[in-house]
């Protein structure tokens, strides 16, 4: 007799076992505690964290409220006024950590806590899960063109044929690549069937604000946590609206999930205090493939003939950096253009060479800014290793500068975020550099003395999802080492010390309303996210 296949042992093995028994969803259903109070905690894999909480839910009084950290931030639903209070800490240039409270309206009625079932199938009885042999409830849905959202949930019957909840698992696959994206597990203990009015009742109502929302986005979202399912639908209604986002009904409820994600990431990052905040942005709902065109630049394929080296040798920069100031902003110089935005276009090499160009021809014709054309390049410059949209190369881009020279916007029409016809030919004018060099890589005092003499300088860095929600403080990722090599194309135009770190001044093109209006303060620490690997600047 053969074998049988090592998954029809263990199918067998497990029903023997643990007596797994097949039921029709309409034979069973769950029937939740009308009164319960469970302490519980919610543990993300993905980013090691833990949140823990305690709820509590009385239909009797139409009341319920949710704590997490201890208290740090609550939340009480009052069903029969259908008003709702938010206390969570405030800080400060006057106060540190003050507990506020907020009143708001609400439509719905009282909050259950407890996990949505209507889409859950039931599969059967499992081991023991804290003494307890349990029913498991499951279900599997796409919600993205790759991945796949698994629930599972373990209940335990009373014999009175109240079910009490034990445990609830949700993955995320990328069934493309089998790689688990998202893997949280929470936990429900200590139940009890009792709840006193007390404990669903705030006890100084007439202390807390009345507070509108919709005035203040960023200031609106403090009010919910994305740990509540309808909260997270109201955010989002609010992050659409705030962004002028329009999605129909299929598109609404995938870009709700991504959001949820990325709100989980900043909440958690935020609370870790490592030196640099997250916020929600307009990329928060965007897809990986989205996210990808914000980071189209690469390594170069080989090195161009005419690229200078750097003039100046590790002894003498070692000499020259200690006549350099503490802070250096070109900024202040008057010759830096605003930050611009590249859209849904993989043209960072473009932007990062423009405003290096830019940056140096205005310090060499006394401050006469110029606005050049980054539509130019991503039309023309694709004889250098570069791809339009798709990417490119900084050393690449500066070879095409040197060749061709590059027009204004104005002269060569405004930016498309799409791959177009080349006009160059059609240019009366055209700024052209002398030639360009690159800076003696994994130098700091090199790249302080290049920027201090001959201005901004492209760098390749390596962006991640972190970066992409980057609200200010010093950026420093210890997830580029893994996640990848270079991917984006920045302008480096200054450097600095915050709080005794140092850091470089970095220019983006994803818009004044990302990071420090356009900015990020990037670590100097470690050649953080490769921002020393290739360096480079114009001549003029």
């Amino acid at each position: 007799m053969a074998a049988l296949p090592a998954f029809f042992v263990l199918y067998f093995f497990f029903n023997l076992s643990f007596g797994y028994t097949l039921l029709k969803d309409e034979e069973y259903e769950i029937v939740w505690p009308s009164v319960y109070h469970f302490k519980g905690e919610k543990l993300d894999f993905k980013s090691t964290l833990k949140e823990p909480f305690e709820i509590w839910y009385n239909s009797e009084t139409n009341r319920s409220r949710i704590d997490f950290y201890g208290g740090n931030v609550k939340k009480y639903y009052y069903g029969d006024t259908g008003n709702v209070f938010s206390i969570h800490p405030v800080t400060t240039e006057e106060v540190t950590n003050e507990q506020v409270c907020y009143e708001t309206s609400d439509e719905d009625e009282q909050y259950d806590f407890l996990p949505d079932v209507s889409e859950l199938n039931y599969t059967g009885q499992s081991m023991r899960i804290y003494d307890k042999v349990v029913d498991i409830w499951s279900s599997s849905e796409a919600y993205e063109d790759r991945l796949v959202r698994e629930t599972t949930l373990y209940v335990f019957k009373t014999k009175e044929g109240v079910d009490i909840p034990v445990q609830e698992v949700t993955k995320e696959y990328n069934f493309i690549i089998g790689e688990v994206t998202g893997h949280v597990i929470t936990n429900y203990f200590d139940f009890k069937d009792t709840v006193d009015e007390d404990d669903v009742t705030v006890e100084d109502e007439d202390e807390c604000g009345i507070y509108y929302i919709g005035k203040d986005f960023k200031k609106d979202m403090k009010l919910f946590h994305p740990s509540i399912p309808k909260d997270v639908d109201r955010a989002f209604d609010m992050y659409a609206n705030h962004h002028s986002k329009v999605y129909h009904e299929k598109e609404h409820l995938k870009r709700k999930r991504i959001f949820e994600k990325n709100w989980r990431m900043v909440e958690n990052h935020n609370r870790q205090n490592l030196g640099f905040r997250l916020e929600l942005n307009k990329f928060s709902d965007w897809t990986d493939e989205e996210l990808k065109l914000l980071s189209g630049t690469r390594p170069s394929k080989h090195a161009y003939p005419e690229m200078q080296e750097f003039p100046h040798t590790l002894t003498e920069v070692d000499e020259l950096v200690q006549e350099l100031p503490q802070d250096f902003d070109m900024r202040v110089l008057g010759a830096i253009t605003p930050v611009k935005n590249q859209d849904a276009c993989g043209s960072c090499w473009a932007f990062a060479t423009t405003a290096a160009v830019e940056g140096a021809l205005a310090r060499s014709n006394g401050d006469r800014l110029l606005d050049l054309s980054e539509q130019s390049l991503v039309d023309c410059a694709w004889g250098y290793d570069n791809l339009g949209c798709s990417g490119g190369t900084l050393d690449g881009a500066m070879k095409y500068v040197l060749t061709h020279g590059i027009p204004t916007e104005m002269d060569y029409g405004v930016y498309t975020a799409n791959d177009g016809y080349c006009g160059i030919k059609n240019m009366s004018t055209t700024y052209k550099i002398r030639g360009f060099a690159q800076v003696t890589p994994h130098s700091p005092n090199a790249l302080k003395v290049a920027l201090y003499k001959y201005g901004p300088v492209t760098i390749g860095i390596h962006a991640s999802s972190l970066m992409k929600n980057y609200a200010n403080g010093i950026y420093y990722d210890f997830t580029c080492d893994w996640e990848g090599g270079m991917n984006h194309g920045v302008t480096v135009i200054g450097y600095g010390v915050r709080d005794g770190e140092e850091y470089w001044l970095v220019k983006n093109s994803w818009g004044e309303d990302w990071g420090e209006d356009g900015y990020i303060l990037m670590s100097a620490k470690n050649n953080n996210c490769f921002v020393l690997d290739s360096p480079y600047y114009p001549i003029v």
